[in-house]
This record gives C-alpha cells, sequence and structure tokens, in this order.
C-alpha cells in the first residue's frame, strides 16, 4: 500500500471511529415515580463484602423535575479496613436530560461515630465539579475541583443514566466519569451484545454495556483498567441487574454487584 494511500486510510477510519462516538447529555432514566432494590457487593473471588438498600425517587421542586437517589449499606467498603455503615444521597436534574447536581455521604463506624464524609457540588452554569472529602481517622480533608459538562457521570447515578443507552443501534456513547477516589475519567461505553444473566430471581435476558476508559484527543489509549461491564434487562424500562469491575477507582479490589428485590412502583 502505498504511504499516501495508508494515511487516507487511518484518517477515513478515524473519523468514522469519531462520527459512531456520540458526546451528548443523558436522557432522564425510564421509571415510575419510586424505585428501590438491594445490592450485592461480592469479591471476585467469592464473599460477601458489603450491602446496599437503595431508592430512586422522583419529585418537583419549583416546577423543575429532579431525582433523589438514596443508599443506605453496611460491610466493608473501601477503601476502610473495618465494617461500616454508610448513607448516600444525591440529587439528579430531570427535565430534557439527566444529570447530577449534589451527592452528599456519611459512613459511621460500628459504634455510630462518623469517620467520613464526602460531599459533591456540580455546577452546569460554571463548568465545575467540587468534590470535598473530611475524613476524621486522621487523614484530614481533601477539596479538589474537577471540570463539568452535561455529559459527566458519577458513581451514584450511572446504572441510571445507562438505562438510556442507544441499544442494538451499534453507537458508542462518550462521557466524563467522576469517580470517588476522586478522578475524573473520559470514558466510551460500548454495548457488548445481549446475554442471559443468572440471578437468584432467575434467569434474566439482558443487554451488555462495556466501559472502556480513554486517554488522547481521539480516545484511542486505553488507561490499565479490567474488563468493567454493566448488565441491564432487554425488557424496558431497561433496569440494572449486574456489574463487574473496579469497586471504586484503580486502587479498589475488583468486585461482582448483584441487584436483587428489584421494585418499580408508580408506574
Amino acid at each position: 500500500m502505498k504511504l499516501k494511500t495508508f494515511y487516507l486510510s487511518l484518517t477515513a477510519a478515524l473519523l468514522l471511529s469519531v462520527l459512531a462516538v456520540h458526546a451528548e447529555p443523558f436522557k432522564v432514566p425510564p421509571m415510575g415515580s419510586k424505585e428501590s432494590g438491594t445490592m450485592i457487593v461480592d469479591y471476585k473471588d467469592g464473599g460477601t463484602k458489603w450491602t446496599a438498600d437503595w431508592t430512586a425517587e422522583q419529585f418537583t421542586q419549583n416546577d423543575e423535575n429532579f431525582l433523589k437517589l438514596t443508599f443506605t449499606g453496611k460491610g466493608l467498603l473501601f477503601p476502610f479496613s473495618e465494617n461500616a455503615t454508610w448513607v448516600s444521597e444525591s440529587i439528579f436534574k430531570a427535565e430534557d436530560s439527566f444529570y447530577p447536581i449534589s451527592t452528599n455521604s456519611t459512613v459511621k463506624n460500628t459504634s455510630g461515630e462518623i469517620i467520613n464524609t464526602d460531599k459533591k457540588t456540580l455546577d452546569l452554569e460554571l463548568g465545575t465539579a467540587t468534590f470535598e472529602r473530611n475524613n476524621v481517622n486522621g487523614e484530614g480533608s481533601l477539596t479538589e475541583t474537577f471540570d463539568f459538562t452535561p455529559e459527566t457521570l458519577i458513581v451514584e447515578g450511572v446504572f441510571m443514566a445507562l438505562r438510556t443507552f442507544p441499544f442494538q443501534s451499534g453507537d458508542k456513547i462518550k462521557a466524563g466519569f467522576l469517580s470517588n477516589e476522586p478522578e475524573l475519567y473520559n470514558v466510551e461505553f460500548k454495548e457488548r451484545g445481549i446475554e442471559t444473566v443468572s440471578t437468584p430471581e432467575g434467569d434474566i435476558e439482558c443487554y451488555k454495556v462495556e466501559l472502556v476508559p480513554k486517554l488522547g484527543v481521539l480516545g484511542v489509549f486505553k488507561v490499565f483498567f479490567p474488563k468493567t461491564y454493566f448488565w441491564f434487562t432487554v425488557a424496558p424500562p431497561h433496569s440494572w441487574i449486574k456489574y463487574v469491575g473496579y469497586e471504586n477507582g484503580r486502587n479498589s479490589p475488583e468486585v461482582v454487584m448483584n441487584v436483587v428485590n428489584f421494585k418499580n412502583s408508580g408506574e
């Protein structure tokens, strides 16, 4: 192949890959007025690490629509070395698009003493996401600010946002992903077909979606992550069923998360 032809082919391939990747705000996930369920988080090699009950509730304030996502958990949560309990509450704007506004979480030891608090404040007008942490166990406080755009996801809401993935379209979704390390990653989400997932509540047909961290303008360099997948029901409203990947960032263990006791009320 001539050198000129090679470069033209390479340029065309890169352009096609860019055109196939969408970077736009996520749509409001399909749901009733309230959903709930339980997350069971196991080590990759087996054994339960922690569990959490969650609720997702729609509400209206000042004629604007929002979603509140609450987690109430217990067990060995990364990066803590002892069992703990925690409550996390996140608020998302849910109008023409779906994006996070704030998150507040409090972790307590088994004696009921607060050992850590995290707070995220996401301001679309300023284009900033501020992460604040106060670790009472001697590590002190931490405040970091990141760029924030409407297509930025946070850990607490990723499984809601991805329910609006364009399944079976062949498209990829480009987004920012703010972890609780904290760290902001450029990522792509790609559908990997349909699989039957075995759950405590029976076998469920699911769409499999891969999260691929990226670096560089064209996103062609992967960060060294293990394979990271989400599974969503083929049947609407495409409820989240399972996750495999890091618990919370590159230094955390790999885990398997399963959702059980899912309920969708107020449809």
